[in-house]
Protein backbone atom coordinates (compact mmCIF):
# COMPACT_ATOMS: atom_id res chain seq x y z
CA UNK A 1 0.00 0.00 0.00
CA UNK A 2 3.11 2.28 1.01
CA UNK A 3 3.74 1.85 -2.99
CA UNK A 4 0.68 2.76 -4.67
CA UNK A 5 -1.17 -0.48 -4.28
CA UNK A 6 -4.72 -0.31 -3.54
CA UNK A 7 -6.30 -3.31 -1.45
CA UNK A 8 -10.18 -2.19 -1.15
CA UNK A 9 -10.14 -4.72 2.17
CA UNK A 10 -6.48 -5.27 2.88
CA UNK A 11 -7.93 -7.85 5.94
CA UNK A 12 -10.06 -9.86 3.37
CA UNK A 13 -7.36 -9.88 0.43
CA UNK A 14 -4.18 -12.98 0.59
CA UNK A 15 -1.10 -11.88 -1.11
CA UNK A 16 1.81 -14.15 -0.82
CA UNK A 17 5.83 -13.19 -0.22
CA UNK A 18 7.60 -12.86 -2.79
CA UNK A 19 5.13 -11.76 -5.35
CA UNK A 20 5.16 -8.11 -6.73
CA UNK A 21 2.43 -5.30 -7.34
CA UNK A 22 2.82 -2.97 -9.83
CA UNK A 23 1.42 0.96 -8.75
CA UNK A 24 -1.92 1.81 -9.49
CA UNK A 25 -2.73 -1.79 -9.42
CA UNK A 26 -6.65 -2.17 -7.14
CA UNK A 27 -7.04 -5.45 -5.38
CA UNK A 28 -10.53 -6.35 -4.55
CA UNK A 29 -11.39 -8.56 -1.91
CA UNK A 30 -11.42 -12.10 -1.22
CA UNK A 31 -8.78 -12.15 -3.96
CA UNK A 32 -5.60 -15.21 -3.27
CA UNK A 33 -2.11 -13.84 -4.70
CA UNK A 34 0.49 -16.85 -4.44
CA UNK A 35 4.19 -16.61 -4.69
CA UNK A 36 6.39 -15.40 -7.46
CA UNK A 37 3.31 -13.94 -9.04
CA UNK A 38 3.82 -10.81 -10.80
CA UNK A 39 1.13 -7.86 -11.20
CA UNK A 40 1.80 -5.04 -13.33
CA UNK A 41 0.86 -1.27 -13.31
CA UNK A 42 -2.53 0.12 -13.27
CA UNK A 43 -4.21 -3.08 -13.20
CA UNK A 44 -7.40 -4.30 -11.52
CA UNK A 45 -7.95 -7.56 -9.83
CA UNK A 46 -10.92 -9.67 -8.43
CA UNK A 47 -13.03 -9.79 -6.32
CA UNK A 48 -12.61 -13.10 -5.92
CA UNK A 49 -9.64 -13.99 -8.28
CA UNK A 50 -6.89 -16.36 -7.71
CA UNK A 51 -3.02 -15.55 -9.25
CA UNK A 52 -1.14 -19.10 -8.89
CA UNK A 53 2.39 -19.23 -8.74
CA UNK A 54 4.70 -18.58 -11.61
CA UNK A 55 1.73 -16.17 -13.20
CA UNK A 56 3.05 -13.04 -15.05
CA UNK A 57 0.17 -9.99 -15.27
CA UNK A 58 0.65 -7.12 -17.75
CA UNK A 59 0.11 -3.54 -17.14
CA UNK A 60 -3.25 -2.09 -17.61
CA UNK A 61 -5.08 -5.85 -17.49
CA UNK A 62 -8.14 -7.02 -15.81
CA UNK A 63 -8.37 -9.60 -13.97
CA UNK A 64 -11.77 -10.05 -12.50
CA UNK A 65 -14.15 -12.23 -10.38
CA UNK A 66 -14.00 -16.07 -10.07
CA UNK A 67 -10.76 -15.96 -12.42
CA UNK A 68 -8.28 -18.54 -11.85
CA UNK A 69 -4.48 -18.13 -13.74
CA UNK A 70 -2.19 -20.35 -12.96
CA UNK A 71 1.60 -20.69 -14.60
CA UNK A 72 0.58 -18.14 -17.27
CA UNK A 73 1.60 -14.76 -18.80
CA UNK A 74 -1.19 -12.20 -19.24
CA UNK A 75 -0.36 -9.38 -21.56
CA UNK A 76 -0.92 -5.75 -21.47
CA UNK A 77 -4.65 -4.02 -21.78
CA UNK A 78 -6.39 -7.61 -21.29
CA UNK A 79 -9.62 -8.28 -20.09
CA UNK A 80 -10.71 -11.04 -18.54
CA UNK A 81 -13.67 -9.73 -16.19
CA UNK A 82 -15.37 -12.77 -14.59
CA UNK A 83 -15.72 -16.63 -14.68
CA UNK A 84 -12.23 -18.33 -16.29
CA UNK A 85 -9.58 -20.67 -16.46
CA UNK A 86 -6.13 -19.33 -17.64
CA UNK A 87 -3.67 -22.20 -17.17
CA UNK A 88 -0.45 -22.76 -18.76
CA UNK A 89 -1.08 -19.91 -21.54
CA UNK A 90 0.90 -17.01 -23.04
CA UNK A 91 -2.35 -14.46 -23.92
CA UNK A 92 -1.03 -11.50 -26.19
CA UNK A 93 -1.82 -7.89 -25.17
CA UNK A 94 -5.66 -6.58 -25.89
CA UNK A 95 -7.60 -9.73 -25.55
CA UNK A 96 -10.77 -9.84 -24.41
CA UNK A 97 -11.49 -12.95 -22.36
CA UNK A 98 -15.15 -13.65 -21.93
CA UNK A 99 -16.90 -15.41 -19.61
CA UNK A 100 -16.67 -19.05 -19.08
CA UNK A 101 -13.44 -19.28 -20.70
CA UNK A 102 -11.17 -22.27 -20.29
CA UNK A 103 -8.05 -23.53 -21.33
CA UNK A 104 -8.22 -26.85 -21.19
CA UNK A 105 -4.40 -28.02 -20.54
CA UNK A 106 -4.57 -31.33 -19.07
CA UNK A 107 -5.17 -34.51 -20.99
CA UNK A 108 -5.57 -37.01 -18.05
CA UNK A 109 -1.38 -37.20 -17.98
CA UNK A 110 0.66 -33.92 -19.03
CA UNK A 111 -0.14 -30.32 -18.93
CA UNK A 112 -0.04 -28.45 -22.52
CA UNK A 113 0.61 -24.86 -23.31
CA UNK A 114 -2.11 -21.96 -25.29
CA UNK A 115 -0.86 -19.67 -26.80
CA UNK A 116 -3.35 -16.77 -27.34
CA UNK A 117 -2.11 -13.69 -29.97
CA UNK A 118 -2.83 -9.94 -29.70
CA UNK A 119 -6.30 -8.35 -29.88
CA UNK A 120 -8.15 -11.55 -30.11
CA UNK A 121 -11.47 -11.61 -28.86
CA UNK A 122 -12.52 -15.25 -26.85
CA UNK A 123 -16.36 -15.48 -26.66
CA UNK A 124 -18.15 -16.84 -23.89
CA UNK A 125 -17.54 -20.46 -22.73
CA UNK A 126 -14.86 -21.14 -25.43
CA UNK A 127 -12.72 -24.21 -24.58
CA UNK A 128 -9.00 -24.05 -25.77
CA UNK A 129 -8.02 -27.47 -25.68
CA UNK A 130 -4.32 -27.32 -25.77
CA UNK A 131 -2.04 -27.67 -27.31
CA UNK A 132 -2.99 -24.59 -29.18
CA UNK A 133 -2.28 -21.95 -30.66
CA UNK A 134 -5.25 -18.90 -31.59
CA UNK A 135 -3.26 -16.16 -34.26
CA UNK A 136 -3.61 -12.38 -33.65
CA UNK A 137 -7.07 -10.68 -34.15
CA UNK A 138 -8.88 -14.02 -34.36
CA UNK A 139 -12.62 -14.03 -32.75
CA UNK A 140 -14.38 -16.96 -31.19
CA UNK A 141 -17.96 -17.94 -31.11
CA UNK A 142 -19.73 -18.36 -27.70
CA UNK A 143 -19.37 -22.03 -27.22
CA UNK A 144 -16.53 -22.57 -29.36
CA UNK A 145 -13.94 -25.48 -28.85
CA UNK A 146 -10.93 -25.17 -30.14
CA UNK A 147 -8.65 -27.94 -30.90
CA UNK A 148 -5.05 -28.46 -32.26
CA UNK A 149 -6.83 -29.29 -35.46
CA UNK A 150 -8.37 -25.95 -35.63
CA UNK A 151 -7.27 -24.28 -38.76
CA UNK A 152 -7.27 -20.40 -38.02
CA UNK A 153 -5.54 -17.43 -40.14
CA UNK A 154 -5.02 -13.87 -38.91
CA UNK A 155 -9.12 -12.09 -38.48
CA UNK A 156 -10.36 -15.36 -38.50
CA UNK A 157 -13.53 -16.13 -36.79
CA UNK A 158 -14.04 -19.39 -35.60
CA UNK A 159 -17.42 -20.89 -34.27
CA UNK A 160 -18.60 -24.01 -33.21
CA UNK A 161 -17.82 -27.80 -31.75
CA UNK A 162 -15.38 -28.37 -32.77
CA UNK A 163 -14.83 -24.94 -34.20
CA UNK A 164 -14.12 -24.18 -38.15
CA UNK A 165 -13.59 -21.07 -39.45
CA UNK A 166 -16.64 -18.85 -40.74
CA UNK A 167 -14.59 -16.45 -42.25
CA UNK A 168 -15.63 -14.75 -45.49
CA UNK A 169 -12.06 -15.56 -47.07
CA UNK A 170 -11.90 -18.15 -49.60
CA UNK A 171 -9.46 -21.28 -48.31
CA UNK A 172 -7.01 -22.63 -50.44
Amino acid sequence: MERGVTFVSPTQTFVAPGSTIGQGTIINPWCWIEQGVTVGKNCKIGPFAKLRSGTKVGDDTEIGSFVEVNRSIIGKGVCAKHLAYLGDSNIGDNVNVGAGVITANFDGKNKHPTRVGKNVFLGSNTVLVAPVHVPTCVKTGAGAVVTRKTRMRKNDIVVGVPAKSVSQKKRR
